[in-house]
């Protein structure tokens, strides 16, 4: 994923909050939108309450405020940042990318992609698309369970409602890959009773 426009920026926690869903960026948003509404009420509304010493006091604490918060949050969101959310942004671990990973997993090559897949969600755990990707392979090659799991840890993560199409879509196809393992297994069982009998 791409950083969002910089004018966005200027509001602290709202790239990430459009972007991943986070809570935490939430939590910055909607106090900052306190903080800055309740001094612009004390500046222009309830001027016979507040005195203009205590005003420019509380303006130069929301500009600080702000300035920080803002640092803050762009840095958070700076490419390379661990905690970027995304294969794209994570950027390079030892030249592994997703687009990497994802080369080989089409290719057929699942050891390789595996490989690659894993050093990207150790340099980022909260790596989508590569954790989803991951179970993707995992459902291919048949490890149903180990598949599970990853989908439980992403439905978990900051983002995850962007990707609720893509992760929704897997579930349905490892139940589909689960059910017929069963199925073809019980028609091996099914078709060897005979001829063990037979002996």
């Amino acid at each position: 994923m791409s950083r969002m426009p910089w004018p966005t920026y200027l509001w602290p926690g709202l790239p990430q909050l459009a972007r991943d869903g986070s809570w935490a960026a939430l939590a910055v948003a909607v106090a900052a939108a306190v903080l800055l509404n309740a001094v612009l009420l004390s500046t222009f509304v309830w001027t016979d309450i507040v005195a203009p010493a205590p005003r420019i006091i509380c303006w130069v604490f929301v500009g600080a405020a702000w300035t920080v918060a803002i640092g803050y949050w762009t840095w958070k969101d700076r490419p390379g940042h661990p905690r970027s959310g995304s294969a794209s942004a994570a950027g390079k671990t030892d030249g592994k990318t997703f687009e990497e990973a994802q080369a080989e997993y089409l290719k057929g090559n699942w050891f390789e992609a595996e490989r690659k897949l894993n050093i990207l969600l150790r340099h980022d755990e909260h790596d989508i698309e590569a954790r989803l990707l991951m179970a993707t392979l995992m459902r291919h090659t048949r490890r149903f369970d180990e598949a599970t799991g990853q989908l439980d840890i992403l439905v978990r993560l900051d983002g995850a409602h962007r990707w609720a199409l893509e992760i929704h879509r897997e579930g349905e196809l490892l139940a589909d890959g689960r059910e017929h393992s069963i199925t073809s297994a019980d028609a091996a069982s099914a078709s060897s009773e005979p001829t063990e009998q037979g002996r």
